[in-house]
Order: structure tokens, then C-alpha cells, then sequence
């Protein structure tokens, strides 16, 4: 099954932990609210970031979210990341748990004018 679904920010804790020779090294602890859709529940994530003197560089997270898919409850885990020239953030489904137990699929997250959303292609056991 696959759907598209906005979602809300609500943290966003960035530090730097490596700054040198105008290439900055930092992380974020990320949360995020999905409700009114297919995702209902919370996530967290850790993001490692690369920033330049003309911007952002690059990403890679890694994410759990708890809360209901289908109707089933649980939590999954996603890895996703993107370089600056990249439209959009590709990842894929790594972990899960509850009655969530065995669901595989690819994530995409966008940021543009439409505001963020998931887009979750995902299969679950029977």
C-alpha cells in the first residue's frame, strides 16, 4: 500500500560538534506529529548534518515512529538521508515492533511549497 500524508514539526534541538575550515558537522533531534491520515502517532529522530558557507550539504537520519498504521499499533524504524541537490529524502523501513512486526517498505520526505510530508510504500504481514 502506499500513501502520502503531511505532517507537523514540533522539535528541533540542533547543535555543532565539529566546526572547522567552513564545513560545519551538527546533529538535530527531530520530532514530529502525524495526524489525519494513514499515520496517526509521533516520531523521533537523529539527524547528522553537513553544513558549507553556501548552505546545508547533506543529511542522514535515523527515525522511530510510534503510534497506528492500517489501524495496527506500534513502531517502526526508518533510515533516510539526502544531499543538497536532491529534492526530496529516499530511506526505507529497517526495524519494527508490536503489531507493527514485519513491515517492509521505502520512505520519501519532502519539504516544498505544499509544506512536509511522508510518503510511505509499505507492506505488512497478513
Amino acid at each position: 500500500m502506499k500513501f502520502t500524508q503531511p505532517f507537523e514539526i514540533t522539535k528541533w534541538d540542533q547543535s555543532t560538534y565539529d566546526d572547522a575550515d567552513d564545513v560545519e558537522l551538527g546533529r538535530a533531534t527531530v520530532g514530529k506529529t502525524f495526524a489525519d491520515g494513514e499515520l496517526v502517532g509521533t516520531s523521533s529522530a537523529e539527524l547528522l548534518m553537513v553544513g558549507t558557507p553556501a548552505g546545508p550539504a547533506a543529511y542522514t537520519a535515523v527515525e522511530r515512529f510510534t503510534g497506528t498504521l492500517d489501524g495496527r499499533e506500534g513502531s517502526f524504524v526508518m533510515v533516510h538521508g539526502a544531499s543538497a541537490e536532491e529534492t526530496a529524502s529516499h530511506g526505507k523501513v529497517v526495524a519494527s515492533a508490536g503489531a507493527l512486526t514485519g513491515l517492509s517498505g521505502t520512505v520519501l520526505y519532502e519539504h516544498d511549497d505544499q509544506g512536509p510530508r511522508l510518503t510511505l510504500d509499505y507492506e505488512l504481514p497478513g
